[in-house]
């Protein structure tokens, strides 16, 4: 009879060792989307003249929180939200605070409801997003007009909202590329 401690550990091969590179390597991965969010920001900060610009970024910051939320929650802690949110805020020309609360609901609400969610197509998906996307940019406009102690015209919110909306489609398919690919922590 052969002991139970001369048997090979079948386990150990299987699984890669973790080292300095490995985990590095991971933590990398693991941050793209946080990334993709600061690098967006502190890009689209720049006097490049494109309309809608200030709206760009907030679209794509809430897109990418929404889905990372939703997919790959690790992968968008609620640490990262708020650092993302801090990089938009500095870049962004809007009263303080805004983006970063919305984001910080965003994340909450699709956090939350994640199971729901994935069980969702994407058409459904996409449309509680939009609503979302709405309410975010009108709780923006809602505090400009505070802060400017002035009712301001809506327009620019609701550009935001439709910019927002109509940017989630492209940015969730490069999102699934990227979660297959490069952003997955777990690849070795």
């Amino acid at each position: 009879m052969v002991a139970e401690n001369s048997t090979p550990h079948l386990h150990s091969a299987v699984e890669p060792k973790q080292t300095f590179r490995r985990a590095l390597d991971m933590s990398i991965r693991a941050a793209m989307p946080s990334l993709f969010i600061m690098f967006s920001a502190i890009l689209l900060s720049a006097p490049f003249g494109i309309p809608g610009q200030a709206q760009l970024q907030f679209g794509i910051a809430m897109c990418t929180v929404w889905f990372w939320a939703h997919s790959r929650p690790r992968s968008m802690p609620a640490l990262a939200v708020f650092l993302c949110g801090l990089v938009v805020e500095i870049f962004s020309f809007g009263p303080p605070g805004t983006v970063l609360l919305s984001l910080l609901v965003i994340y909450g609400v699709a956090h939350h409801w994640r199971y729901g969610l994935s069980r969702l197509g994407f058409l459904m998906g996409w449309l509680i997003f939009s609503i979302f996307a709405i309410i975010a940019s009108f709780f923006q406009w809602a505090l400009v007009c505070l802060h400017a102690v002035a009712l301001l015209s809506p327009a620019p919110g609701l550009f935001q909202a439709a910019l927002t909306i109509g940017i989630y489609p492209s940015l969730t398919a490069l999102f699934v590329w990227g979660r297959r690919t490069f952003a997955n922590p777990d690849q070795a």
